[in-house]
């Protein structure tokens, strides 16, 4: 090979080698988008409010789960008559307080109602004031008559429905701004009832997380006094989205005793429906019993009025007075309407 010949060879050389070289460095950066692409599919980015709930979740001993319809799953949740009565019609939940004199309804446009029952009949329902327009539905009213839990779709919400809690303000005249409860009542899927029966000390939440179309499970669990989160450095990530899920119950079971107490509590309390239903206890008897609990309540309170009154200063008495009269006016309204729904019962 003369020198002339490699002097013309080797440019070629070095231009085949450059041209290899692009082609490769071009190859792997396709390589590494297509890569950065899949991660961006595979791993999409997860909603700040899901992180920050899951650091936050709520520590829950779930002692019992039951799936059922969806339309009907209110009839399956054994609820203390002292408590009050849940009832659904065409799958939209209502609420009656124990005395039976105060109703809240799901309307069929997802809307929280209420009605009182006053002179022997109910008012007209009006919507809740404070809950806003977002849809909501099957409400629960607390025995204290100020705490309201219930299902919303709201921007608050970090899937359909979630669950919600708020107190009436006596000055305001309406519910406060409603909070979301958060982990592990919150979940994408649609949470839509949430229960405490503080006769029975149990708790009922039901979702539709992991059902089929048209079912929900009922969860029952032990309420708290007070709230307790799980520990971030006692629990993994994976354990902790695990526990916020409700996977598994028996990955809430800590201490066996409380677990039996309850178990043996919720068994009582579904002995109990199905007794009243074994005996043939009907929605109008049921309501009947509720009727005379209330005037048994009135009829104690007016007793004790009563004797108080006797002893009491010229300032209370005139104070007093008017309870009295609004006491025994109410009693006899109660009493007339027992007399007519006996008349109607066979």
């Amino acid at each position: 090979m003369t020198l002339d010949f490699a002097m013309h060879i080797k440019p070629q050389i070095i231009a085949i080698t450059l041209l290899l070289l692009f082609t490769a460095s071009s190859q792997a950066q396709r390589r590494n988008r297509h890569a950065q692409q899949r991660q961006t599919i595979e791993e999409p980015v997860e909603d700040p409010r899901i992180t920050q709930m899951l650091a936050s979740t709520q520590q829950v001993v779930f002692i019992d789960s039951l799936v059922v319809s969806a339309s009907d799953f209110m009839s399956h949740i054994p609820l203390s008559q002292h408590i009050g009565r849940l009832t659904q019609n065409a799958g939209l939940g209502t609420f009656t307080n124990e005395m039976g004199d105060h109703r809240l309804i799901t309307t069929a446009d997802s809307t929280l109602m209420s009605a009182d029952f006053i002179a022997n009949r109910w008012t007209e329902a009006t919507p809740l004031a404070g809950i806003g327009s977002y849809p909501a539905v099957n409400p629960f009213l607390m025995p204290d008559g100020i705490t309201l839990y219930f299902a919303q779709k709201s921007p608050s919400s970090i899937g359909g429905y979630d669950i919600f809690v708020t107190r009436y303000s006596i000055e305001d005249g309406s519910f406060l701004r409603p909070e979301n409860i958060g982990m592990p009542f919150a979940s994408e899927a649609n949470d839509l009832f949430y229960a405490i029966d503080e006769f029975n000390q149990l708790g009922y939440f039901v979702t539709d997380r992991r059902q089929p179309e048209g079912k929900v499970c009922i969860y029952t669990f032990i309420p708290q006094a007070t709230r307790r989160n799980y520990r971030s450095e006692a629990y993994s990530d994976s354990q902790i989205r695990s526990l916020a899920a409700i996977n598994s119950i028996a990955d809430t079971w800590t201490d066996q005793q409380p677990l039996q107490e309850a178990l043996a509590r919720l068994s009582a309390a579904r002995n109990a429906t199905a007794g009243n239903t074994a005996t043939g206890q009907t929605a109008a008897q049921t309501e009947l019993d509720s009727l005379r609990h209330q005037a048994a309540v009135i009829q104690k309170a007016l007793t004790l009025t009563r004797n108080y009154y006797a002893t009491a200063s010229e300032a209370e008495r005139m104070r007093l007075h008017d309870q009295i009269l609004d006491a025994e006016q109410q009693l006899e309204q109660l009493q007339t309407e027992i007399r007519r729904r006996e008349k109607q019962i066979p």
